[in-house]
């Protein structure tokens, strides 16, 4: 059906919902969606009030829809967001000075709680925490079953954790 003679009113009514799908397409939010139908129609108006002759409003809103459209995903893509331009890279990662004096004071009590640790407690636990071994290699360097030093690794977990919850580190 040609457009050529409905009045702008019925257009809308008439075509809103096809221009609707036709942008929902491409940009792929209600939101922005029903602002460029209601632009499409808006820039219909303006040709119209200009005086031009239109011979088919509905390809040309169409026309005028598919570029909004096209027009706004490409805005879409130039606008950069805040991790790309790198801007969290930029920011001083050091802790400041109570975070850093915090730091200290734990690593103080967490050596004073492996000092006061039973000698295999001790070494399992820093063989598995620092050194990455498996239980199975924490039995063999020590001479004890496999078992035995997942319970002395446990063991030196529990304590630390105890220790540094006692001096109020959680």
């Amino acid at each position: 059906m040609s457009s050529t003679g409905l009045p702008t009113a019925e257009l809308y009514a008439s075509e809103h919902g096809r221009l609707a799908r036709l942008i929902q397409r491409i940009v792929r939010n209600g939101a922005t969606t029903e602002d460029l139908v209601h632009d499409s129609f808006v820039r219909l108006l303006d040709r119209l009030s200009a005086g031009a002759g239109i011979a088919d409003r509905e390809a040309y809103l169409t026309r005028i829809a598919q570029n909004l459209a096209i027009d706004h995903k490409r805005r879409e893509k130039e606008h950069v967001s805040l991790d790309e331009a790198g801007l969290f890279e930029m920011a001083d990662s050091r802790p400041d000075a109570e975070a850093a004096l915090a730091g200290r004071q734990a690593l103080a009590r967490t050596l004073l709680i492996l000092a006061a640790m039973p000698e295999r407690t001790r070494r399992a636990f820093e063989m598995h925490r620092l050194g990455e071994a498996t239980l199975a290699e924490i039995g063999v360097t020590l001479d004890i079953s496999t078992a035995h030093a997942g319970r002395l690794v446990m063991d030196g977990y529990r304590t630390l954790r105890d220790g540094l919850r006692a001096a109020g580190f959680d």
